[in-house]
C-alpha cells in the first residue's frame, strides 16, 4: 500500500510539473492582428492566462497536443471551412463568451481594440 501511495504522488507531481512546464514556455503577451483591417490589433496577456488564471491551455488550444501548440490562425482562417469558426468568430466566441461567463474581463469591442 506505501509504495502505491509513493508511486500516486510521483504520478500526481509529474502531471502537475508537465503543466507548469508548458506554461511557463508561454508568450508574455502577444498581439493578435485583424485580418479584415477594420479594427486596431489587440495585445492579449497570454501568460496572465495560463498562470494567474490557471486556464489550462487545452481550454484554448483545444485541437494541439500538450507542449505543440499553435496560432489560434493555424486552424481559424480567415473564412469559414466547413465547421471550424472564423478567426473573428472563434476569437470573439471563446474569449468574449470566457469573459462573459466569469463575469470578468473586456466585452465591448473597444475594451480589446484600443483605439
Amino acid at each position: 500500500m506505501r509504495k502505491f501511495a509513493t508511486l500516486l504522488a510521483v504520478v500526481m507531481v509529474a502531471v502537475f510539473s508537465a503543466g507548469t512546464i508548458v506554461a511557463a514556455d508561454a508568450p508574455e503577451k502577444i498581439t493578435i492582428k485583424d485580418i479584415q483591417k477594420t479594427k486596431t490589433p489587440v495585445t492579449f496577456p497570454h501568460k496572465d492566462h495560463s498562470t494567474k488564471l490557471g486556464i489550462k491551455c487545452a481550454e484554448c488550444h483545444h485541437k494541439d497536443a500538450a507542449g505543440k501548440e499553435q496560432s489560434c490562425f493555424a486552424c481559424h482562417k480567415a473564412e469559414k471551412k466547413g465547421e471550424t469558426p472564423s478567426f473573428k468568430d472563434a476569437m470573439h466566441d471563446k474569449c468574449k463568451g470566457c469573459h462573459q461567463k466569469m463575469g470578468k474581463g473586456p466585452t465591448k469591442c473597444n475594451d480589446c481594440h484600443k483605439s
